[in-house]
């Protein structure tokens, strides 16, 4: 009887345990939220602010057809703190990714300046444009399906939210 009490004791010493271990590794990143490993969904613009701790900078123009609602909106930490908006419409689209500091983005050998746009480096992959800008302390790269003559006005544009 004795042994039944210590075993039962036992599980439950080590279901306590575990139960604040388990506390303790889902309240980190609510309290301390740059923990936080993979993407966040971002509700608002506004959200990114806080989130991040800088304002998104964002093309003033955009098509039309691509609507003015992003489809997506997300948020990492790690490595460095990006964020990612695109505006999707069929089979157009428009995706500007803003990342903190670290290295420049990857980008082919044969990428060159934009013209009339200081400090970028643009190319074509297929069918999609691209255009890498330094903004300040940041790496902004803009990528799309509409033609590549859109890249001006997308980095001439660029404000902060």
């Amino acid at each position: 009887m004795d042994r039944l009490k210590s075993l039962f004791s036992l599980l439950l010493i080590t279901a306590s345990v575990m139960g604040v271990l388990r506390v303790v590794h889902v309240s980190i990143p609510m309290v301390f939220p740059q923990t936080r490993q993979g993407l966040v969904d971002v509700g608002s613009l506004a959200e990114v602010r806080r989130l991040a701790g800088f304002a998104p900078l964002l093309p003033a123009y955009r098509p039309a057809l691509l609507g003015e609602q992003a489809a997506t909106m997300t948020f990492a930490y790690h490595p460095q703190p990006t964020f990612v908006i695109v505006w999707r419409a069929g089979d157009q689209y428009l995706s500007v990714t803003q990342q903190q500091g670290g290295p420049m983005p990857d980008h082919p050998p044969l990428a060159q300046p934009l013209e009339a746009v200081p400090g970028s480096t643009w190319w074509i992959d297929g069918t999609r444009s691209r255009v890498i800008l330094e903004r300040g302390q940041f790496w902004i790269l803009i990528e799309t399906s509409l033609p590549p003559r859109e890249l001006t006005r997308f980095a001439d544009t660029l404000t902060p939210y």
